[in-house]
Order: C-alpha cells, then structure tokens, then sequence
C-alpha cells in the first residue's frame, strides 16, 4: 500500500489513525469503529506501524486510505518523519495515536510538521507489571509536550500517571461496544447449533486473543473443576494467538477435548455470544474489555478478573461477580453460582444489557472524540 494515497474530498478536518496494526482486538476495534461511524463527518485515514492486520480490509473497502510502514524490530525515528511525510500527504491537522508505540513515533512527526495536534488514546497494558523506570523518565518529557492524553479507564490513568505522565494531562474516555439488538432465544439456538452445542449443556466461554496477558490457562483450569461437577458443561475458547498450542495441549492433558471449542478467530463473535451461558474474562491485565461490553449487550451474566478496568465495567453483585486473578478456584465457584441459581443469572444479564446502553454505547464515545478532534474540552 502507498505511503501518499490520494487524499479524498470529504468535509472536515484530517484525523491520522495510527495503531500498531489491525489484527483483531481491542484498540484495532476502537479504530475501525472510530472511522467508520465518523464518515461524512471527518477524513479519516489510518497508518498501520506494523502490518495491516485480517480487519484492514473493513476500511479499504469503504475506501479509507490506508498505509503500512513495516516497521523493522527497535526503536527506529525515522518512523516518525515517514509519519509525517503520511500526515502531510492526507492534509491531517490531528494525528490520533492508539497505543504507546504509535504515540511516541507520533511526537517525533511533530517535530518535522509542527502543526500537527496530537491525541494519544493508550487502551492497556501488556502485563500485570509495575512501571518501568526507563518508560517513567521518558514520560516525564513525553508529557509536557503538547498533546490531549486519555486512559480507557480510570484505573489505567493511575497507572500512566504512576509511569511518569502528569495527572493534569491524563483523561479518561472508556472504550464502547455498538449495542445492538438484544439477542432472543432463537439467537441462542441458532449460535448453539453453530457450534454444534446441546441446547441444555451450560455453556461457558471467552473471546480473546490467546496472549499470555489473558490468563486463559486459568481458564482450562477453572474449566477442569467445573466439568467434574457439571459433566453437560461446554467451554468455548473464541480465538487465536501464540498461546493457542499450549492451551489445546492443557485441554489435551486435563481430558476436556470432548468439552471444550476451539473455534479460531471469528468474524461473527457477536453471533456466537448468544449460545453462552456465563462470560469469562480471566486478564491478569486490562484496559476496558470490549469484549465484557459485548457480552453484557448480550444479556450474558459476566464473571471477570478484578484488574484493571474491569471492575470499571462489571459492577459487582449487579451484572456479573469479580474474582482474583490467576485463581481457578474462585474462577470456578464464580460461574457454577450461575449454574445452581438460573434466575440470578438472567437478572446479572438484563441488568448488563442496560448498563451497556446506557453507559457504554459507542455512539457517545466517538462524539467525545469528535470533540477533542475540534480542540474542545470533553
């Protein structure tokens, strides 16, 4: 793809997206969600660090431009006069950065085309780690450079702030989720017969990329303790990633085959949702889970790991429960307390149906940004 696509005619002010790349998950889907509902509003084009990503084509084929850098492995500044060089080619007043590579590549284009306004989103972390010394001293001079910053949650803003950014520059806006239309009980035997699942198995599940962050190893565990209990249980593992090999080995191990989906990256996960009984997320770190946003669209009662954002999304004892992370044990008791009380299941559902509209529809989120695009306060 080239570095100088023809810059199209629409109306508005020019909005540079640059995210490492657009394989499937949660900052490649606040991008693609971002530009599309922004059509006729704003001219949209999206820089890709890395590579394009299997969700490239969402936009190509509305005609966004898009570019692709290859960025070779290290820290390489000339990334950012390329960046600039992109920028310039589009007319992009505003530079959108998702992510921290992206963000930092993005400071340095404005050192070649200053009039750049840069909007840095970061939307998580890659580990349950403590900041970084090295990543703390840069912050200090990242942050008093002009730029609008936001955290996806609150508790990742105390988390930037601790990394070195100041607590002044740090806003929140959360991730959000397209609600849609409630699923009925003929979305629920249409996804179950998808996945070749019995209508009366208690079905248990996820949505991931299969990355060490996600913990699904505790998952398979919570899993294993489940099925003795409960031998008509199925886990779905919606998904792919590095750690795939190893956690089909677990399920291997552990005697689950019989129980337990694999179903590989999907482009229908919202689909498939319907089928499940309980929602996992088990991350030992998180930003705002786009995927516990499309679950509760779902009416799907959530159980989650309380870290990060989590507890920022579920609330607790209303529309799902929280455990510890890395702990299979409380994983499991968490999700079979929704198996011996079915009517508490479907109310911690309902009610996460209307905190996702309510709260987390993605129409206000990209408003927001709108806004912050314009220069104004949010």
């Amino acid at each position: 793809m080239a570095e100088h696509p023809v810059v199209t005619g629409k109306r508005g002010p020019g909005v540079l997206q640059v995210v490492l790349s657009l394989t499937a998950g949660g900052a490649e889907r606040t991008v693609v969600e971002l530009v599309t509902r922004s059509e006729g509003t704003i001219r949209n084009m999206v820089c890709c660090l890395d590579c394009a990503g299997e969700w490239a084509g969402q936009l190509t084929g509305r005609g966004v431009p898009l570019v692709v850098l290859g960025r070779p492995p290290g820290f390489h500044p000339s990334i950012g006069a390329r960046l600039a060089r992109v920028a310039a080619a589009h007319g992009a007043g505003v530079i959108h950065c998702h992510q921290y590579s992206p963000f930092v590549y993005s400071q340095i284009a404005r050192l070649f085309r200053p009039t750049l306004r840069v909007v840095f989103t970061e939307q998580g972390r890659l580990s349950d780690a403590g900041p970084s010394a090295k990543r703390t001293l840069v912050n200090r001079l990242l942050g008093t450079l002009p730029c609008r910053i936001y955290a996806v949650s609150r508790d990742l803003r105390e988390y930037m702030i601790a990394e070195g950014f100041p607590a002044r520059r740090v806003g929140v806006i959360p991730n959000a989720v397209d609600p849609r239309v409630a699923p009925d009980e003929e979305a629920r035997r249409a996804a179950r017969s998808r996945l070749q699942i019995t209508q009366g198995s208690f079905v248990v599940g996820t949505a991931a990329r299969f990355d060490p962050v996600k913990s699904l190893e505790t998952l398979v565990e919570a899993f294993a303790e489940i099925v003795r209990g409960l031998t008509d249980s199925t886990l779905v593992l919606i998904g792919d990633g590095p750690e795939r090999q190893m956690l089909e080995a677990m399920v291997k191990t552990r005697e689950l085959s019989g129980s337990v989906r694999f179903t590989g990256m999907r482009s229908d996960v919202r689909d498939l949702l319907p089928a499940l009984d309980v929602y996992v997320n088990c991350s030992v770190s998180e930003g705002t889970s786009l995927t516990i946003m499309e679950a509760m669209a779902a009416s799907l009662p959530v159980v989650a790991t309380r870290v990060g954002g989590n507890p920022e999304v579920v609330a607790e004892g209303v529309t799902g429960l929280l455990v510890p992370s890395r702990s299979p044990g409380s994983l499991a008791r968490a999700v079979l307390s929704f198996w011996t009380d079915r009517q508490l299941a479907v109310q911690f559902g309902l009610a996460g149906r209307q905190r996702m509209e309510t709260e987390f529809a993605i129409d206000r989120v990209v408003a927001r940004y709108l806004r912050v695009y314009r220069g104004e306060e949010v």
